[in-house]
């Protein structure tokens, strides 16, 4: 078991750094939007980018760690470490920097596969080593949000090679994890098997809503609530930083309780608090509101993964179930984007709630109606 929390340990440390390079440009439309000629459309495009590259490959990495080893993860981290580090040049060429954006995506994908498919494998308790896994993630984008825009008003550079450091550093703990378990991976995602599908759909809802808002959450407090760009990532912190006590609890209720009400629940919330968020004129009320967000997101991210580890194939199923989150991820930026030509932020995101919501009950009823796979979660 110690040697397990280890490897959990030393997988989440990686997760951190390239959490970071995954949230920097997001954090950075202040600076990008209204100039050099990109308007919102063009933003919410630049972040849909990195997230259709990082929705496309959850499947193809999930089967490539499955057949090739976890250590693949020590090439791609590489690739990430030196691509990030060459972004404050390109960070102007809107049309090269889309192109970056999807083969960063597809890198990150990779790693997130193959980071939480070690963490799967080599813990018992898979809701709390998904749980601490996933609380990185809140950690690091908190982090990334926070100093992204305050490092890149000092000089365009510093937040990218520090970040590509940190990457390059966590390669070498890595090369101790064992890396050999591989098999020749399949996937199978239909009426045999529909509460994988079912959970999904609940991983949809939470991307659609959750990562869409938190996209947009520096543009958000910078429009609406007036805050400069500079500080705009101090109060955009609010939204992610509770996500790390909800992904600790979530995955530690999850194996006590089963990880399907856990999930439910917590994704309902999401799409219930991004539908009012805009309407709070209480700025206190607001806060609140966001310190939930992050909350439940991260209530939900740890036993709805953490679910994986009931199949054979945990690299394969880990991906599609992620590919489902990112999917809502990557469409939602872009959605609101456009919408926000025509609405203003209360209709907009108005209408992700509804959608989200929608998505929830449909992954419920598939869920609650694969008997098999709900006896295997209660009986662990």
């Amino acid at each position: 078991m110690k040697r397990g929390l280890v490897i959990v340990l030393t997988a989440s440390l990686a997760f951190f750094s390239v959490v970071l390079v995954r949230f920097s440009i997001p954090s950075l439309l202040p600076y990008m939007v209204g100039r050099n000629g990109i308007n919102t459309v063009m933003g919410g495009l630049l972040i849909s980018f990195l997230w259709i590259g990082y929705t496309i490959f959850q499947i193809i990495g999930g089967l490539m760690v499955d057949r090739y080893g976890y250590n693949v993860v020590l090439y791609v981290l590489i690739l990430i470490a030196v691509l990030n580090a060459l972004y404050p040049i390109i960070i102007t060429q809107y049309y090269l920097l889309l192109l970056v954006q999807f083969v960063m995506g597809s890198l990150l994908a990779i790693t997130y596969v193959a980071l939480i498919s070690i963490v799967l494998s080599n813990y018992g308790r898979g809701g709390l080593g998904a749980g601490i896994y996933q609380s990185m993630f809140f950690l690091a984008s908190s982090i990334s949000i926070i100093l992204s825009p305050l490092l890149f008003s000092i000089n365009k550079y510093i937040p990218f090679i520090a970040f590509s450091t940190l990457v390059a550093l966590s390669i070498i703990p890595l090369v101790k994890v064992p890396g050999n378990r591989r098999i020749n991976s399949t996937i199978t995602i239909g009426p045999e098997n529909m509460g994988i599908l079912g959970m999904g759909f609940i991983r949809l809802s939470s991307g659609f809503s959750y990562l869409g808002f938190l996209s947009w959450s520096t543009y958000y407090v910078v429009h609406v609530l007036n805050v400069s760009p500079s500080l705009s990532g101090l109060y955009a912190f609010l939204a992610s930083i509770m996500g790390s006590a909800g992904a600790i609890i979530g995955g530690y209720l999850g194996d006590r309780a089963g990880y399907t009400w856990p999930s439910i629940l917590s994704s309902l919330s999401l799409a219930i608090i991004v539908s009012i968020i805009p309407r709070s004129s209480v700025i206190y009320l607001l806060m609140l509101l966001m310190l939930l967000l992050g909350f439940f997101y991260g209530f939900y991210a740890a036993p709805s993964i953490a679910i994986s580890k009931f199949t054979t194939n945990i690299g394969a199923t880990s991906g599609f179930l992620n590919f489902m989150s990112q999917l809502g991820g990557s469409v939602s930026p872009y959605v609101i984007g456009f919408l926000l030509q025509y609405y203003n932020f209360t209709e907009t995101l108005l209408a992700i709630g509804i959608i989200s919501m929608v998505l929830v009950v449909i992954g419920a009823i598939l869920l609650f109606n694969d008997r098999n796979l709900l006896n295997k979660i209660y009986r662990q």
